[in-house]
């Protein structure tokens, strides 16, 4: 009896060994479990488009009426238009003096005609420019020798008068001393070139321009 306790005692004792043992071993994991998984994408849903829908057909538009004609103003005289022009050009006057002409008569006249084609006038700017062309009479006068002056004309584009001298001395003379003749910032004039008679007397024609600023 006492050698079937000892013998189960001894082998209690080697199954508590052996356990032991075993549990000190270090336990492995698979490889696959140590790793980290890559995490997969995940997959692209697929969008269905969907159909356009059209928009119902709208109603044509009903065609308008063509608007009514305007009135048809009557024509306007040459004189009339010029004095209601705000500001009339004086590029023809310019091009007419610039351009080519058989001689210096031809050009006086050419310039007159596109002077006389603006129509006359009594605006507010003319008076000054009436003023102007006494000035120049009067310094002429006082500067050179009498001479006659005829009364002055105001047309849409400008003002002109035509002063005779006696001689073709004077003349020159009066050129000369009112060659740097000043009749104010806004009023710009010219002398075209001049007519000359069988009896030695030369007839000057000076020219006021229509300031750029005129109303």
């Amino acid at each position: 009896m006492s050698r079937l306790v000892w013998n189960m005692g001894f082998a209690g004792l080697a199954l508590a060994c052996a356990t032991a043992l075993w549990l000190r071993q270090p336990v492995e994991l698979p490889a696959h479990d140590a790793t980290t998984r890559p995490i997969e994408a995940p997959e692209p849903l697929a969008v269905h488009a969907r159909p356009e829908s059209r928009p119902a057909p709208s109603a044509r538009p009903r065609p308008r009426a063509p608007p009514s004609p305007l009135p048809i103003e009557p024509p306007r005289g040459r004189g009339l238009q010029g004095r209601r022009t705000p500001l009339v050009s004086r590029l023809p006057l310019v091009t007419a003096l610039r351009a080519q002409h058989p001689d210096a008569d031809a050009r006086r006249e050419a310039v007159l005609a596109e002077l006389m084609a603006t129509g006359e006038s009594q605006e507010p700017w003319t008076e000054h420019a009436r003023d102007a062309l006494a000035r120049w009479h009067a310094q002429v006068e006082s500067n050179v020798l009498p001479v006659k002056a005829e009364p002055a004309r105001c047309f849409a584009a400008g003002c002109v008068a035509r002063v005779t001298f006696p001689d073709a001395e004077s003349f020159q003379e009066s050129f000369r001393r009112t060659a740097d003749l000043q009749l104010g910032e806004a009023s710009a004039h010219m002398q075209l070139p001049p007519e000359r008679r069988a009896s030695g007397e030369v007839v000057a024609t000076w020219l006021v321009l229509r300031p750029a600023a005129a109303p």
